[in-house]
């Protein structure tokens, strides 16, 4: 939410083309992946865990994507453009999700490796 306020502020979003991919694919990662940190311990195979997170990150890109179109796009002067850019960042909230299981696994591994 920082990152979001603080791109409007400095009016990010309009003067550097892919601020807006950026944050949906980087915050992402640390949403999904704190959530998946707290269901995923039951989990004992990496592809679960990662098509858990990934799932989990595409259902939150899809509710913020509704309450983008439902606060300010259906009434407002983006709408033209709307379709498109809710696609882009629904794919690349998931990205971020699928990215975030990764790291899970990866995580698991390494803590989970004899020295």
């Amino acid at each position: 939410m920082l990152v979001d306020v603080t791109g409007n502020t400095l009016d990010l979003y309009d003067t550097v083309v892919w601020w807006d991919d950026l944050n949906h694919f980087m915050n992402w990662i640390p949403l999904s992946a704190g959530i998946g940190l707290l269901l995923t311990t039951g989990i004992t195979r990496g592809w679960q865990v990662v098509l858990l997170v990934a799932g989990i990150g595409a259902l939150l890109a899809i509710g913020w994507e509704l309450g983008e179109w439902y606060t300010f796009i259906r009434r407002g002067t983006e709408l033209d453009t709307a379709y498109e850019d809710t696609l882009g960042d629904e794919a690349l909230g998931t990205l971020g999700g699928f990215v975030a299981g990764l790291l899970l696994v990866l995580r698991r591994r390494l803590t989970d490796s004899p020295a």
